[in-house]
């Protein structure tokens, strides 16, 4: 007892540990809600599915370039494919604590529109429901944005049409409606910017939604890109009309993105890069969730072209305010009549400038006709200032001063019996006549001319 008695007291003097102090139980309640919060977040953590990134393209448009800036893209350059396989490992950047890879994103290219059979091939790891499409658009070709647009947007809806006929019915309805739910629920950043940041995929539920719109609805998340941004900004800058010129751009592809329900961004590598993280946060953003903090920028212009149209934000409306009151290029032109493609013009002003030649006969003998005529070349005016002029002795040919500026009948005789023997070897050739190897006298020999 006395031990016992003794140990208490030592406990409770003055500086020693006491189990009951302020100090110990604040320290005790703060690891137990350390334990606890990584307990809930371990518990709460979502599991992320692998996802593909299907990127189309003509050649030499930027697709590499633009893949090349994303943090954490692991490229194969010894694949076995035809089309381009790299990798992304998925990371949520605005977990500040945490550089964990959440899952992995096949990322494949195609540059061939006649290839589009192999994507189905692409999407077998992942699924249509885990899958986005990229187009990529060279604006440094401004002639070709909207022809080459429609050529991929056709290779999206085509291949979503083959996978389509495989699912059920409410599976591919479930898809396009996901996309509608998305594209009638949009909220930008700029309004949700200090409210906490309200997660736009999750606002789903509160309306009615039309499956109607979009007009052309694919079932997967589409992203439009124009690369080369700065290119196409040069281009204007020495352009007349600028300003309606590229209303008129952004106009069309606006509308296109519209119809389809697409993103729509303008970008470019120069420097520190224009919109290049934001495509990556708004590529994640559809697929797994991740907040998207960037504001949508609809009033680009030819020197600020960083253009952001992020799907569910654009109209009709929206795009008809933009347009200039006195633009002269309409919906219905032609992307060539306004953005002229050099390599075509000057293709066309060499063939304008190309000259027809005869035949060999043809010229021969309308050689022999003009020499039969006994037709002339006019003499010049040089040539009568030169007659004019007195001679000094010796100067001139005996036979000019003899003839007295005639023409000399043996000369024109030999002439003509030149062109008389090519007329007769043209037209023995195209007879197929052989002539013989001996060294006796050829029958296209020519005759020397008689004196």
């Amino acid at each position: 007892m006395a031990a016992s008695e003794a140990n208490t007291k030592i406990a409770a003097a003055p500086g020693g540990p006491s189990s009951s102090s302020p100090a110990a139980t604040g320290e005790a309640k703060a690891r137990q809600n350390s334990w606890e919060a990584l307990l809930k977040r371990a518990t709460q953590r979502r599991v992320y599915e692998d996802s593909t990134l299907i990127v189309l393209g003509n050649t030499n448009c930027g697709k590499s370039s633009i893949l090349k800036s994303f943090p954490g893209i692991v490229r194969n350059p010894d694949h076995p494919y035809v089309a381009d396989y790299s990798y992304i490992k998925v990371k949520n950047r605005f977990e500040v604590d945490s550089e964990e890879t959440l899952a992995h994103m096949a990322v494949w290219q195609l540059d061939n529109p006649e290839r589009k059979g192999l994507i189905p091939t692409f999407l077998k790891s992942s699924g249509l429901d885990k899958a986005i499409f990229m187009i990529v658009l060279d604006m440094s070709k401004p002639w070709s944005l909207y022809e080459s647009l429609q050529t991929w947007l056709g290779v999206v809806e085509d291949t979503s049409k083959q996978l389509m006929k495989d699912m059920d019915e409410e599976e591919s309805k479930a898809l396009k409606l996901r996309v509608s739910k998305y594209v009638q629920n949009f909220v930008d950043a700029s309004f949700t910017e200090g409210k906490g940041g309200k997660d736009q995929l999750s606002t789903g539920g509160e309306s009615k939604i039309d499956p109607s719109i979009p007009s052309l609805n694919t079932g997967i998340p589409i992203v439009i890109v124009g690369a080369k941004g700065d290119y196409f900004s040069s281009y204007l800058q020495k352009e007349s009309s600028a300003g309606d010129k590229f209303e008129f751009a952004t106009r069309r592809l606006r509308q296109s993105a519209l119809a389809y329900g697409a993103t729509l961004t303008f970008a470019s590598i120069v420097a520190e890069g224009t919109n290049l993280q934001l495509i990556q946060d708004y590529i994640f953003h559809r697929m797994y969730e991740f907040p998207l903090k960037h504001k949508a920028q609809a009033a680009s212009t030819v020197d600020s072209f960083g253009l952001y149209i992020p799907s569910g934000f654009d109209s009709d409306e929206l795009i008809e305010s933009v347009r200039p009151a006195k633009s002269t290029f309409g919906d219905s032109l032609e992307f060539e009549k306004v953005f002229p493609n050099p390599n075509k013009e000057s293709k066309k002003q060499s063939q304008e400038e190309k000259v027809k030649a005869l035949k060999n006969s043809q010229f021969y003998k309308l050689l022999q006709q003009k020499l039969s005529s006994g037709s002339r070349t006019p003499k010049s005016k040089s040539s009568k200032s030169d007659s004019s002029k007195p001679r000094t002795p010796g100067s001139g040919s005996k036979s000019s001063s003899k003839s007295g500026g005639k023409s000399n009948p043996k000369s024109n005789q030999a002439v003509r019996q030149f062109f008389q023997s090519l007329l007769a070897t043209g037209k023995q050739g195209a007879s197929g006549s052989k002539h013989s190897a001996s060294g006796s006298k050829s029958a296209n020999t020519l005759a020397p001319p008689k004196k």
